[in-house]
């Protein structure tokens, strides 16, 4: 004969077994968020071109920019996006090192001190030897020889990024001309990036 259910054993049965319960309750949520996070589907690296900044910055006025290049200029990508760094000291520079460490971002601007110390690791992409780029300042007579840096491991120089000082119309978003435009040379998508760095160099020319 069965033993009936009454609400005093459904009490003692919870007073004494609620963490089962909410452990249930803690896995399965794990489990439908690790779902939906396998499942969502990412752009493959050649169609999407990740902004990462760092600095004071108005992000929401770069999006609105990336955007309309995304819309107007580069609708071949699938995904076009703008990331604001942390800004502390410690965290944000962990932060950095992390996302460069794992090719994450694939146009990154960045302080000076910031910018330096990976180009001295070999972080960023030459932009040397991409006429597109560099002639929007030779025939402008802009000097961007401050971008150029020296790789540690390689003993190399390159040009490894662009001065914000020689693009006022940054000043919109960004409030700092101490600062570089780079391409991360594990990005995954150079030819895009460069193409993007060039329309926002060319864009960025005039107040």
């Amino acid at each position: 004969m069965k033993t009936p259910v009454t609400g005093r054993k459904i009490r003692e049965k919870l007073t004494y077994s609620w963490w089962k319960y909410a452990l249930v309750i803690v896995l399965g949520a794990f489990a439908v968020n690790l779902y939906y996070t396998v499942s969502t589907y990412r752009p493959p690296a050649d169609k999407k071109i990740d902004l990462y900044m760092l600095g004071t910055i108005d992000d929401d006025g770069m999006r609105d920019y990336v955007n309309r290049v995304h819309e107007t200029r580069m609708p071949d990508m699938e995904e076009m996006s703008v990331l604001l760094l942390t800004k502390d000291s410690d965290y944000g520079n962990m932060q950095l090192t992390t996302f460069v460490g794992a090719g994450e971002g694939d146009v990154y601007l960045l302080p000076r001190d910031e910018f330096v110390t990976l180009a001295a690791s070999g972080a960023w992409e030459p932009l040397e030897d991409v006429p597109e780029i560099t002639s929007l300042f030779t025939e402008r007579d802009l000097n961007i020889q401050s971008g150029w840096r020296t790789d540690n491991g390689t003993g190399e120089t390159h040009l490894y990024g662009i001065p914000v000082s020689r693009l006022p119309g940054l000043k919109k978003y960004v409030l700092t001309d101490n600062a570089y435009l780079s391409i991360l040379v594990t990005g995954g998508n150079r030819e895009n990036c460069l193409r993007f760095l060039r329309i926002l160099c060319e864009d960025m020319m005039e107040e």
